[in-house]
């Protein structure tokens, strides 16, 4: 199922690396590199969902926003609809940036409070020229009506609104120019937790109805289940684990995932994985070499002190990358059933 979804893929990244540089000195002279996404690989498949989760600090959100155009890369590719945005003309670009959309995490810090809710959405239809007058008044109240506020709400601002109603209108604004990709950048991580699921399901019942494909970053893996037909899982700028949600819940292989995966609550005995993930990520400036994970894998061996483990398809499940030497290990707490 997954090959056949992603032969021909809306979005295909390859190999991307995104560097920040470390300046130290009076002339400000690059000393190091932050190494915040470090080859990472991926496919959407239209009409589709990948979920990408990891610790903070992982590289999720500079993944998204590097696929974005909001930062630049160092290498690799970013194919959308066979076109890389890397090397896109302005003009490309720009045409390229309609049909890529973002909702933020923070509904707070991400609309501005000098603008009413109208003018937010517009603005896109706007700075693209695509409607004015009444057109445009039109299609931002059809925009409100999608995300369940009211076209009486045009005229108020911001700091009128609850955080999830905010929320709506990041996603209103997010749709106005009709887009292929939605990035959904942590979208419900700043709001109550009994506003979460509303959010989550206007954007299952958006993606269902518009046929949208979205690339969804979370830390909570609860909520990537509901929404995800595949699942990336990150640690320190790459991908350690790749497959349909379905094969990540149900048999995870990599240890961090099955670590991650018992973090989420259950009214169960069971607890593998709860307890073994010690210490902080390390600092993505000074990595550890061979695999990322191993001064924190509870089944490190000496060997992955030394060589990186190659995401590649599992023996077993060829559909299932993992990149780790003793993928499918059971942890030292782990009782088979």
């Amino acid at each position: 199922m997954m090959s056949d979804d992603l032969n021909n893929p809306l979005l295909k990244v390859e190999d991307l690396k995104t560097y920040f540089p470390i300046r130290r000195g009076v002339l400000r002279r690059t000393v190091g590199h932050i190494r915040a996404v470090d080859g990472v690989s991926f496919k959407i498949a239209p009409g589709r969902t990948l979920g990408l989760v990891g610790e903070s600090g992982c590289g999720k959100t500079t993944v998204a926003r590097t696929i974005a155009g909001l930062i630049p890369a160092i290498s690799g590719s970013v194919e959308f609809q066979g076109i890389d945005i890397l090397k896109a003309g302005k003009k490309q670009l720009r045409e390229i940036r309609r049909h890529i959309a973002i909702v933020f995490q923070d509904p707070y810090d991400s609309l501005n409070p000098r603008m009413t809710v109208g003018d937010i959405i517009a603005e896109p239809l706007i700075v693209h020229r695509l409607a004015r007058g009444r057109k445009l008044t039109d299609r931002v109240a059809e925009l409100l009506s999608k995300v369940g506020l009211s076209q009486s709400h045009i005229n108020r601002y911001p700091h009128e609104f609850s955080g999830g109603q905010r929320q709506r209108i990041g996603v209103a604004r997010a749709l106005a120019l009709d887009p292929k990709l939605v990035i959904c950048d942590e979208p419900v991580s700043a709001l109550d937790v009994s506003i979460q699921s509303q959010i989550i399901n206007l954007l299952a019942d958006l993606r269902d109805r518009l046929n949208l494909t979205y690339l969804f970053i979370a830390h909570d893996l609860a909520v990537v289940e509901f929404v995800s037909d595949f699942v990336a899982v990150m640690y320190l700028g790459r991908i350690v684990e790749y497959a349909t949600a379905e094969q990540i819940y149900s048999n995870p292989l990599h240890p961090y995932t099955k670590i991650l995966l018992s973090a989420i609550p259950k009214i169960t005995s069971r607890s593998v994985g709860r307890g073994l993930l010690q210490g902080e990520i390390p600092s993505p400036a000074n990595p550890p070499g061979g695999c990322p994970f191993h001064p924190r894998c509870p089944l490190a061996a000496e060997g992955c002190k030394s060589v990186p483990p190659k995401l590649r398809a599992d023996n077993i499940q060829n559909e299932h990358f993992v990149a780790c030497f003793r993928a499918g290990e059971p942890l030292p707490n782990e009782v088979s059933t």
